[in-house]
């Protein structure tokens, strides 16, 4: 029977079946023999009797930190005070959702907290996301933020602070996640030992780790345009990297105020902080 493992604790695998029942497993010696090592969130098909995991099939993405697998959507959340709102940040998560083939979804939080004027500014980017076809949210808009987590494994990031647990209890109450600590833990102490595990919300799955705090991009160079959907343009040199060549389009959209600044500075910074 075909499932997706959940949790891993030393040599056992906990696996949630296609018929919703969750199992103990281990791993079939032919596939510790090929080096093949299930990871959480691994697509599995489990011998039942046996209580052995046969095959893992193929991953649409892996990470290595936080390690796990298949995930299909990163909510970003974003704070627009205290942390304050920080653009840069989310063009690196969005950088590392689209380069591991996982969809991008942008939460604002803490909207009540700033002026007039300060939300004025923060709808200028949030339109220029919506503009690149990326889906962004007020943390208010429960109902359509629930929607997404159905038959889907989403993972969520952003800095400590941000309201990742306050809109957590928001989706589901019966999770009574505490506010205001250092990372969020889903129903554990700040520090204890942690498992990566999935846990069921809202017709999904939520991965249930610390890392995607601090998620790295580890891509190289010469690709980091590939994960820029507003840079996608035809310059006078195919390789142009879009940092100083002649006949760059993409530079001359950001002085003619086409492609704004700041998204432009931030890929200069990420140019300097990738291999």
């Amino acid at each position: 029977m075909n499932g997706k493992i959940i949790c891993i604790n030393k040599f056992i695998h906990k696996v949630l079946l296609t018929n919703n029942t969750i199992i103990d497993t281990r791993t079939r010696g032919k596939l510790r023999n090929n080096n093949i090592n299930p990871v959480v969130g691994d697509n599995v098909f489990v011998n039942i009797e046996t209580k052995t995991i046969e095959k893992v099939y193929e991953r649409k993405n892996y990470l290595e930190r936080p390690l796990i697998a298949n995930i299909d959507k990163l909510l970003i959340v974003m704070s627009t005070s205290i942390p304050v709102f920080s653009p840069y940040l989310i063009d690196k998560f969005l950088i590392i959702a689209f380069s591991n083939d996982i969809e991008p979804i942008i939460i604002i939080t803490k909207t009540d907290m700033i002026s007039i004027k300060e939300k004025l500014e923060v709808k200028k980017y949030i339109n220029y996301y919506r503009k690149l076809g990326i889906k962004v949210y007020i943390n208010t808009s429960v109902k359509k933020i629930k929607h997404e987590f159905k038959d889907s494994v989403v993972a969520l990031c952003g800095q400590t602070g941000s309201g990742k647990s306050s809109l957590l209890n928001k989706i589901d109450a019966s999770l009574k996640l505490k506010t205001g600590e250092v990372s969020l833990s889903l129903g554990r102490g700040k520090h204890t030992t942690r498992l990566v595990e999935l846990l069921e919300v809202n017709d999904g799955l939520i991965a249930d780790t610390p890392g995607f705090s601090s998620l790295e991009i580890n891509i190289n160079k010469k690709d980091l345009k590939n994960y820029y959907p507003d840079f996608n343009k035809r310059c006078k040199y195919r390789s142009c990297s879009h940092v100083k060549e002649d006949g760059c389009k993409v530079i001359k959209l950001v002085e003619k105020g086409k492609i704004p600044s700041w998204r432009y500075e931030n890929y200069i910074k990420f140019m300097e902080e990738c291999k």
